[in-house]
């Protein structure tokens, strides 16, 4: 039997300490939140209504499809699909490699002038400009310290790996604050970045802090890193929400670790050892994936899909309303390719959820269909999953389009 500690039992000590920085929000500069809500530089709730647009953080080093669509169109369409957020992953590589991106990957260039002969940094710049202009709210998620795979850490030690960084030395925790801190002061002008995700899905050797005999070494400790890249990020750009990642597990007695977790997804140790960054500008992010991303044995119990709720509850749930938990990624192929109808119906649920619990902010993943293990909000003709999208209006709260739905023609 796992030795788990009731959860209740364990917030008092938390809650002295968190119910001592509620009153941030009030007094937060720029974006904020209270009370499990997110609220703008003047005070207005928001709902976000994600979706991630990958391509910065990949070995192409810019938005996914600009072979066959046009960047600023790609915005509009995300914008007149009823999205008003944006996720854009980015890596180190995407602020120094000096490479024109038409180099990486082939540019349609009657789509895409303004990018041509362009690095990363300079098309990223030019990105983040015009989803402002165009009034989408943008978070820029640190992805990986590579472009070239998911690293565990957000650092890099062992030179057997220093291949995978951008100069191929060593990559180290002041680097990765470093980096963050530069994207935060970079675009601290834009009215509509209101957001930085310290780390995609901290996984393997991570452990949250304390508490595993087999994981000592501080260096792996997720909570301590977390706290201090959102001190330096809010040092340089106090207008940001800090959105943090789960872990897989803690291994110390006092979480339930017998859950199949997802990575980045588990947030059970916040309840007795809680992130001291403050509460007003703190986002608790989970990760979470059905059957066409990762088959837990629970997707396959008989009571499926009625025992879900008690796990997401377990790893995430149970920390709303006291805290903004907005999930960072979840989707899949919902029915065409992958599993089939088991996604569909783990998708379905998972929308009962959130909109039971409240929870209606989240980023979808993804934008384009070459995601192979979850496709796209975009079909692999480019034209729109209208079945996926009613989902989200569904947890959106909105009804249908009136207008047509928009369709990329290229």
């Amino acid at each position: 039997m796992n030795n788990f500690i009731p959860i209740r039992a364990l917030w008092t000590a938390a809650l002295l300490i968190l119910f001592s920085c509620v009153s941030f929000a009030a007094m937060a500069a720029g974006y904020s939140t209270s009370s499990g809500r997110i609220y703008d530089a003047a005070g207005q709730e928001m709902q976000i209504r994600g979706i991630s647009h990958y391509g910065f953080n990949s070995t192409i080093l810019q938005p996914q499809f600009l072979w066959s669509m046009g960047w600023k169109e790609q915005i509009a369409q995300i914008k007149a699909l009823g999205f008003n957020a944006v996720r854009v992953p980015f890596v180190p590589d995407t602020l120094y490699n000096s490479t024109p991106i038409d180099k990486m990957s082939h540019v349609e260039p009657g789509l895409n002038p303004e990018l041509l002969g362009k690095t990363p940094l300079e098309a990223l710049d030019l990105w983040m400009a015009e989803a402002d202009r165009q009034g989408l709210y943008i978070m820029l998620d640190f992805h990986s310290v590579s472009m070239q795979r998911q690293y565990p850490t957000w650092f890099v030690s062992n030179p057997a790996d220093f291949g995978l960084i951008y100069n191929g030395q060593e990559y180290t925790v002041e680097d990765w604050r470093r980096d963050l801190v530069f994207v935060a002061k970079r675009y601290a002008s834009l009215q509509h970045f209101f957001a930085i995700d310290i780390y995609n899905e901290p996984n393997s050797v991570v452990r949250w802090s304390l508490g595993d005999a087999l994981i000592t070494d501080s260096k792996y400790f997720w909570k301590p890193a977390a706290e201090s890249a959102g001190a330096a990020i809010l040092a340089a750009n106090p207008n940001l929400l800090i959105f943090v990642q789960g872990i897989t597990a803690n291994y110390d007695g006092a979480e339930k670790a017998d859950l199949p977790i997802n990575w980045g997804e588990n947030f059970q140790p916040e309840a007795y050892q809680p992130l001291n960054i403050p509460i007003g500008k703190l986002v608790l992010s989970p990760h979470t994936y059905g059957p066409d991303v990762f088959m837990k044995p629970s997707f396959l119990d008989p009571k499926f899909p009625a025992n879900l709720e008690s796990d997401w509850e377990t790893l995430f749930g149970q920390f709303s309303p006291l805290y903004a938990v907005v999930p960072g990624e979840w989707g899949g192929r919902y029915g065409i390719g992958g599993i089939g109808a088991l996604d569909v119906t783990w998708q379905n649920a998972f929308v009962d959820y959130l909109v039971k619990k409240g929870m209606r902010n989240s980023f979808y993943w993804c934008y384009t269909p070459n995601s192979f293990d979850t496709g796209g909000i975009l079909d692999d003709s480019l034209n729109v999953r209208t079945d996926k999208l009613a989902l989200l209006q569904k947890l959106w709260g909105v009804g249908p389009s009136t207008s047509p739905t928009p369709t990329w023609r290229s």
